[in-house]
This record gives C-alpha cells, structure tokens and sequence, in this order.
C-alpha cells in the first residue's frame, strides 16, 4: 500500500519438480539460501508454470524462534488487493450491473469530482483523487481503528491533487470506494464478496479480506540497530478494505493469478482492458500494473505494508507466474526478485556478497559531516551514535547503515549505497540506478 552473520546448517524446506533444471531453479535454491544464512530476510518464494508449482519455499523463518507457521499460514499482500478489487469490479460490469463510464456521483455524490470521475478513471488512477493512506499530519493513523465517515471525511478533506483525467498518479481512496461501491451494488460486505466471487469459485482456502477477523496470518518484523527481528507495528486493515486488506498464501496468490490469465473468473476481453496499455507508455491498466525485469515483462501487483513486501507477477510469453512476500526485509523485495527473475532467465547478476566489516570509533568520525551536490535538491547528514552510523536527508528520517567492504555502507531496504572518500572527504551515493558525488560542507 505505501509509497522501507549467521550460518547455520539448515533443512531446506525447498520442492521443485523436474522441470526446474530448464529455469535454473537449483540456482535460484541456492541464491534464496544466501539470503537466508546471512538473515537477510524472512518470507516465501512460489513459482508456477502452466499453472503447475515448480519451486515453493519458506525463507527466514528460522531466525524468529517464537515465530509459528504452518501451509495456511498466510502474508499480507498490501497493495495487490487492488488486483482483487478490480476483478469484482469487472464482473459486476460484465453482469450489466456497472459501467465503466459511472459516475462516482451515481454512489458518493459528496465525494470531490464526483460528477466527473468515473469508474474507469478510478480503476486507472487518473481520476485526481488523493491517497488518504498518508495524512501529512499524522502518518501512522491508519494504524488504530478509524470509522469509515473518518475515512470519507479525509478523502474530501484532501480534494483533488490533479484535474480528473490529466494524468496517472496512484491512488489509495478510489480503491477504497471502488469497495464500497461494489459493497453497494452487491449488497454484502467487501469480505463476503471476495469470498462469494473469487474465493469459492477458484477453491482459495487461504484467502481473507482482513475487514473482517483473520487468524493465521504473519505477522511483519523490521530488523532494530540491536541486530535482533522485532514484530512492527502495522495497520490496522479494515481501515484499508479494497486498497490493501487482504491476506493469502502464495500459492492461492498464483492460482488466482493464473485464473485471472486463463479467463477462469472472467473474459480474455476484460482481463486485456485490465492491462496497462505499453503503446502509450502506461504504467497503471485498471488493476494491474506492467512489471518490466530486463527482458521480461510481467503484469501483476506489488505490495506494501507497513512491514511486508509482496510482488505477484504473469508473465504471458511463457506462462511463468512468481508470487513473493517479505515479512522481514532487510534485502529489498525488488532486489530479491531482480535476482531471482536474473538467474531463471539467464540475465547478467551478481550475486550479493554479505561480510563482517570491522568499523572503528575513528572511521566513523571521519565520516560524520553534511554533503550536498548541485544535483539533489537535499543535503545528506552522516552521523553516528552508539557505533551506529546513520544518513538522513533534509526532512527525512535517518537510515541506519551497515558497512559491507572498507569505507561502503548501505541501507538495503531503499537500495541505498554510500561508499565514502576520505582523502577527498566525499562520498558517492547510489539509489535506484542514480549515482551522485557529494562533497562534505
């Protein structure tokens, strides 16, 4: 929904058929274990083909002792609900009982923009209604219990940040009425339509809208300066019903995915209008997103919690579907499938190297200091504090950093790289794929 060295000898809870040899998947096994040795993550990697498993494993559980789990156990998946929202939609559509061109007047006449955005703008993200997930004043509301007038009264409050239809820009609220709506029409809650339309149907037995009470479900960790996995605060989701509420195993992940592309829940029609158009450089389709990796390109969803990283992807030129949730992230849920999507199809990566780096008290003095560069809007403070070195960016939270090699640090859960210069006191800072040198003040 938001827009964050120990080797052990392990049993490897890995299964893998016999046509993984042709998608390399003994490699993609033994890229998973690096990350898993090194506690660089916890979560589940599913991969289909043709709608058959071929590689399914837990990762990282073992670091979380009091942590239990079993095949039901299930992820939140964030923003992927959009995916499952919009299919509800689409079928009341296909039935008659919607149109894309509706108004959003015809359900929420007092909402902004209500007479001009329509159902389509809302699937498409264009329809300039805000994100009423972030409230500028009070970032974590979400997390507590809130009233749906709440709710409703932050999505009027936060108008339109763009004139209907000008362009694409993400947004939570119209997935948030887009459940309403279709609550409306079908008279029943958000959780009983996704049982009654998609669950049953598709025999997911491990598949909930979190509006309602849901047991089994992971909980998300984040990785504290004291080097130990704790349980993160996260949202509360009934507050996010039809944006990021739903919670599931990876398999019943693909096995809808993989129903949604063989036109199982609905017509090979529809599910084309689902896809963003490449032709006109869209990133946004109406509930499902491009996914370009390298060669590769995969329609899905993505996810975020407060603490779980999710990504569910199709790929249609060969039928390979990938389901992967981080309920621990330390290596960033992008960095993990860039690797694994790397190696299945034979693409140029490195495999990461993790390693003991000593600091001392001195190195990190050298460090601490303000950089800037006429090429970022913002300055980066380096400070340390208890032999913990931090970055933080003007108005930013500061990011703890961990050493990797002699004078690299980095944050891996932003993909942030800082290698520092000391002889010339600079540091080189990277982030998705920018490289900027930055000199200290």
């Amino acid at each position: 929904m938001t827009s964050r060295l120990i080797f052990m000898l392990l049993f490897i809870a890995a299964t893998f058929n016999s046509a993984a040899q042709n998608l390399h998947l003994d490699k993609v096994d033994a890229f998973v274990t690096l990350i898993e040795n090194n506690n660089r993550s916890i979560g589940s990697l599913t991969i289909y083909k043709d709608g058959k498993q071929l590689y399914d494993r837990n990762f990282g559980q073992i670091h979380i002792t009091e942590q239990k789990f079993d095949k039901q156990t299930k992820y939140k998946i964030g923003s992927i609900t959009k995916t499952y929202t919009a299919v509800l939609i689409f079928e009341l559509i296909e039935k008659g009982s919607l149109s894309l061109e509706d108004k959003l007047e015809k359900f929420f006449p007092d909402m902004p923009g209500a007479k001009e955005i329509t159902i389509r703008q809302m699937l498409h993200h264009s329809s300039g209604l805000g994100d009423f997930v972030w409230k500028e004043e009070n970032p974590d509301w979400l997390n507590q219990k809130v009233t749906e007038k709440q709710i409703f009264d932050e999505i009027k409050k936060q108008g339109l940040v763009f004139t209907t239809g000008e362009k694409q820009e993400y947004s939570n609220s119209g997935y948030y009425l887009l459940a309403k709506i279709a609550e409306q029409i079908g008279k029943k809650d958000y959780a009983a339509l996704i049982d009654e339309k998609i669950c049953r149907p598709l025999g997911l037995k491990n598949t909930v809208s979190m509006s309602k009470e849901a047991t089994n479900v992971f909980a998300s960790y984040t990785y504290g300066t004291d080097q130990s996995w704790t349980e993160a605060e996260d949202f509360y989701f009934p507050n996010t019903t039809g944006a990021g509420d739903i919670a599931a195993t990876t398999a019943d992940m693909l096995t809808f995915i993989n129903s949604l592309f063989t036109y199982k829940i609905l017509t090979k029609e529809t599910v084309e209008k689902m896809k963003p158009v490449i032709e006109k450089k869209e990133y946004f389709g109406m509930g499902l997103l491009q996914m370009p990796m390298r060669t590769q390109m995969f329609s899905g969803h993505g996810g975020d919690t407060k603490g779980t990283h999710s990504a569910l992807g199709y790929n249609e030129k060969d039928q390979i579907s990938i389901a992967l949730v981080i309920n621990g992230e330390r290596y960033s849920r992008n960095e993990f499938l860039l690797g694994v999507l790397s190696i299945m199809y034979e693409e140029n990566f490195e495999m990461p190297t993790f390693k003991k780096v000593v600091v001392t008290p001195e190195n990190l003095d050298m460090y601490s200091g303000t950089y800037s560069s006429p090429e970022l809007p913002i300055e980066i403070l380096i400070f340390h504090d208890k032999d913990i070195l931090y970055a933080q960016g003007t108005d930013q939270p500061a990011l703890p950093l961990e050493a990797y090699d002699i004078h690299k640090y980095q944050f891996e859960q932003a993909g942030v790289k800082i290698e520092f210069l000391p002889k010339s006191h600079q540091m080189i800072f990277k982030q998705g794929g920018m490289v900027f040198k930055m000199t200290k003040k």
